[in-house]
């Protein structure tokens, strides 16, 4: 039975992984900062043997480390970086907010980052040897020239943490790759989430069934890429 972790699975795309993949018999593995709350999340456990829920702060160092002691060396498969935040304070230029972009990047850059190091042997001891990040289409360079900005909004934090978390996991691909371990990008389109909003073009079924034919097939042959949720490869 293979194993993914997921992170933020308390609500929004986290949620819907962990209900798609627990549907499949995978061993599930959710997190979220405070289990005991994620009403959703507990109530899929409960019909599902195989889903566990454990308490994870993906920006905090000894939040990790009580993860990594309650797998003890369990093995996974897959890891889903999918928690993240999107501030909507002090977007405008010279009203900036640096405090929540700091939060931003520890978040949405550097939480990935972290938890991949407490986490590479476990996913190098697995079968499958993957590991995926939920980037963004706003995190694309070639995107904002393109008329991004007046479509989607400025967005200084989000866009430039996720343009960063691609960067780090593109260069992270290349690291990993002699483990035989692949790092993919995904942008999961414009989702009805609480962070999508309701005028979003996709549901989170559509969304997350897209997402996971795209982590079905050869790990390696994506490896290093920015892709969407429906196959197609996002400019840089």
């Amino acid at each position: 039975m293979p194993t993914v972790l997921i992170t933020g699975a308390n609500r929004g795309l986290g949620l819907e992984f962990a209900k798609q993949y627990a549907a499949e018999n995978w061993s599930v593995l959710a997190t979220a900062r405070d289990p005991e709350k994620a009403q959703e999340l507990k109530q899929i456990a409960s019909r599902h043997r195989t889903v566990s829920t454990h308490a994870l702060d993906i920006a905090d160092d000894e939040s990790i480390e009580e993860l990594v002691d309650e797998l003890d060396g369990k093995s996974l498969d897959l890891l889903i970086h999918n928690s993240g935040i999107y501030p909507q304070k002090g977007q405008k230029f010279g009203e900036i907010d640096y405090d929540g972009w700091r939060g931003a990047l520890e978040t949405n850059l550097f939480g990935p980052i972290r938890l991949t190091e407490a986490l590479v042997q476990n996913i190098a001891t697995s079968d499958r040897k993957q590991i995926a990040a939920i980037s963004s289409s706003m995190a694309s360079l070639r995107g904002v020239q393109g008329g991004s900005v007046a479509q989607a909004g400025i967005a200084y934090q989000y866009r430039t943490s996720k343009t960063a978390l691609n960067m780090a996991m593109s260069v992270l691909s290349t690291e990993l790759a002699p483990q035989g371990i692949s790092v993919v990008m995904i942008d999961p389109g414009w989702v009805k989430t609480d962070m999508g909003g309701p005028n979003a073009q996709l549901t989170p079924q559509q969304s997350i069934s897209g997402i996971r034919k795209v982590l079905a097939g050869d790990p390696m042959e994506i490896s290093g890429k920015f892709i969407g949720y429906d196959g197609v490869v996002r400019p840089w």
